[in-house]
């Protein structure tokens, strides 16, 4: 719990430092948290990097084209506190400027190795938008998910089943979207609709089981890796999907069958 006295100063202190500093090109924001006297493991307490982050986006967001280079630095040479600053910033100045910003973005999320802070920064920039404008923005996903980003395709799987369940009448569209996805589906692929269609079922489990019906059908392996992966409960239809696999002449397909078979088993006690 941050005292009263040192959010007005963390807020004042980050208000000199846009308004004084930044002009400079004095860019070494860590002068502002390190005042801070306490420490958790050897660290500044996170919520006295996030009260930074808000503080400097509330101040930033109207030029913040004027800032790439503060936001690079930011980003390449602050570590992890500076990342999470970054992810504040640029979600509000992406929120204010999507179409500046989000090429911005996905040349810093398609470039980065850093697992947190493309999670952090695709929660609080990207999420946002696709809750706010879905219609606009679920494309944009799509099509960052076929750039075959492994760190990307998590951190996208994340806002993705977060927005489901947030909009339930968004499954429909966007299990259709992820659907195309399906026939040349890359591993990480597979995994991200494995998830998305786990999550289905604890948002709507009807729609859930209407997919497997769809699919009771398929001799695709791609297509089975994905149902067989997604089982959440036993169902008759799921029962003959597996057991059919079982019997086919395509060695992966039958693999996959038989542990769709023992998953079922456990799901039927």
């Amino acid at each position: 719990m941050i005292s009263l006295d040192w959010k007005m100063r963390i807020k004042k202190d980050t208000t000199d430092f846009y308004e004084k500093k930044l002009p400079r090109g004095d860019y070494d924001i860590e002068i502002i948290y390190n005042a801070y006297p306490e420490r958790i493991d050897g660290h500044v307490p996170h919520a006295i990097i996030t009260l930074v982050g808000k503080t400097l986006a509330s101040k930033i967001h109207k030029n913040a084209e004027k800032y790439f280079d503060f936001f690079n630095y930011l980003f390449e040479k602050k570590g992890e506190n500076g990342r999470i600053i970054f992810a504040y910033v640029i979600a509000r100045s992406t929120k204010t400027y999507p179409d500046i910003f989000i090429p911005y973005l996905e040349n810093i999320l398609t470039h980065t190795d850093d697992h947190k802070a493309s999670h952090i920064i695709v929660d609080k920039a990207i999420y946002p938008l696709l809750k706010k404008d879905p219609e606009k923005y679920l494309d944009l996903v799509v099509n960052w998910l076929k750039i075959n980003n492994e760190i990307l395709t998590e951190s996208l799987d994340n806002v993705l089943k977060k927005l489901i369940k947030s909009n339930p009448e968004l499954i429909k569209d966007l299990f259709g979207k992820l659907e195309n996805l399906w026939l040349y589906a890359t591993p990480q692929i597979v995994k991200l609709n494995v998830h998305f269609l786990k999550k289905i079922y604890k948002v709507d489990s009807d729609f859930y089981h209407k997919v497997y019906e769809h699919y009771q059908f398929t001799r695709n392996p791609i297509f089975a890796d994905i149902l067989c992966g997604a089982i959440e409960c036993y169902s008759e239809t799921m029962q003959t999907i597996v057991d059919n696999w079982v019997r086919s002449g395509n060695i992966k397909l039958k693999k996959i069958g038989k542990h769709g078979q023992k998953i079922l088993n456990r799901k039927k006690k």
